[in-house]
């Protein structure tokens, strides 16, 4: 009955894998949205536990019938389900992808490298719109999707709105606070490195990367350190008892970009998070005792030099004697902002739901390039 009645005006899908709730990009959308009755607004949670492949099935035929009728469905991720879909006249298929700005290879990059896509794949290219972070990305991504330039949008990341935002800050803040109270007066140190392996099946960190022993003995009494792993990476890091109430595995938390706002020191390496955390200006620690397999395996889009707005260090125990020693480079951080980060100004939501979910769109006219 749906089908012959054809797409709901304005209707939007909105659609996460990555999570068990709406979080980063797609819930500043829905946020927005919630506040239009112009939209009528759906979400659609798969399951991102294993389980049988006839559960799984089912969860995929709900959404592409979902689809069926929906005028703007937004994804966050890869998402297999939907590339081998024709989209009916008048329906978009948006992909507001978890990480900003350009740095490890992802989809169609990644060709010839090892996980990387079958020339013939179909992932990625029936996109109608995507959304990005800054100008200077928009060919990395038309690349890595395998889709025209014209459908890439320089938006902005919604998610970076928070940043912009005081009042939300301080909101989420005092939520985090109320959740986990020993990060009050604390410094806090998040080390929220990217998985490594082929993809979502092979994704670990390295064990032997870690000496969390070495880190709490250096550690000052008020000093905190949250453990953020990939969503992809489901082993646990091992925390000594004695360093108990100063190391905390924080993975099952969702919203990494909530902790940053809570966050003194970042330790990081390849993942997107560096993007996010430019906004705020603080001190970042790049810890990367892997570089050259990365860059020769995985790949990075620019030089890393590009990316390191701070130290870099190869070794655990560099990373340990630096800790009480990093400071902001204001310069160069203001630098790969305005490089990759253009966009993304406290309008980035409000410039994604103008410029994309509107009738019309997303043949909307670019102006040098960048969506207005």
């Amino acid at each position: 009955v749906r089908l012959v009645r054809g797409l709901r005006p304005n209707s939007v899908l909105l659609v996460t894998n990555r999570h068990r709730q709406l979080s980063d990009n797609l819930r500043a959308i829905e946020q927005a949205l919630a506040a239009d009755s112009t939209f009528e607004v759906r979400q659609c949670l798969l399951n991102t536990r294993p389980r049988p492949r006839l559960v799984r099935l089912v969860e995929e035929w709900r959404l592409i019938a979902t689809m069926a009728w929906t005028e703007y469905t937004v994804i966050d991720d890869y998402l297999s389900a939907v590339y081998s879909i024709r989209l009916r006249p008048g329906a978009h298929l948006v992909q507001v992808w978890h990480g900003a700005g350009a740095f490890k290879r992802v989809g169609f990059s990644r060709r010839r490298r090892t996980g990387g896509p079958a020339p013939t794949s179909l992932a990625h290219r029936n996109y109608t719109a995507v959304a990005v972070s800054g100008t200077t990305v928009r060919e990395n991504y038309a690349e890595a999707f395998g889709v025209s330039l014209d459908r890439v949008y320089a938006t902005g990341t919604p998610r970076t709105d928070r940043f912009f935002d005081r009042d939300q800050q301080a909101q989420l803040r005092a939520e985090l606070y109320a959740k986990l109270p020993f990060l009050v007066d604390r410094r806090v140190i998040i080390f929220a490195p990217t998985f490594r392996g082929k993809g979502k099946a092979s994704a670990h960190y390295p064990a032997d990367f870690l000496d969390l022993a070495a880190l709490g003995a250096s550690l000052s009494p008020d000093d905190v350190v949250l453990i953020k792993m990939h969503p992809f990476v489901k082993q646990t890091p091992t925390i000594p008892a004695q360093y108990s109430t100063q190391i905390f595995d924080v993975s099952e938390i969702p919203e990494l970009t909530d902790l940053l706002l809570v966050c003194d020191l970042l330790i990081t390496d390849y993942s997107s998070v560096i993007f996010d955390y430019a906004l705020l200006e603080r001190p970042i620690l790049f810890y990367v005792p892997d570089l050259a397999a990365y860059k020769s395996g995985r790949g990075l889009y620019y030089d890393f030099d590009d990316y390191a707005y701070g130290p870099v260090v190869a070794d655990f125990a560099s990373l340990v004697a630096a800790l009480d020693s990093v400071e902001v480079d204001q310069a160069k951080v203001r630098q790969f902002r305005e490089r990759f980060l253009d966009r993304c100004d406290g309008q980035a939501t409000r410039r994604f739901i103008e410029t994309i979910l509107t009738p019309g769109s997303p043949s909307i006219q670019q102006e040098s390039g960048v969506a207005t």
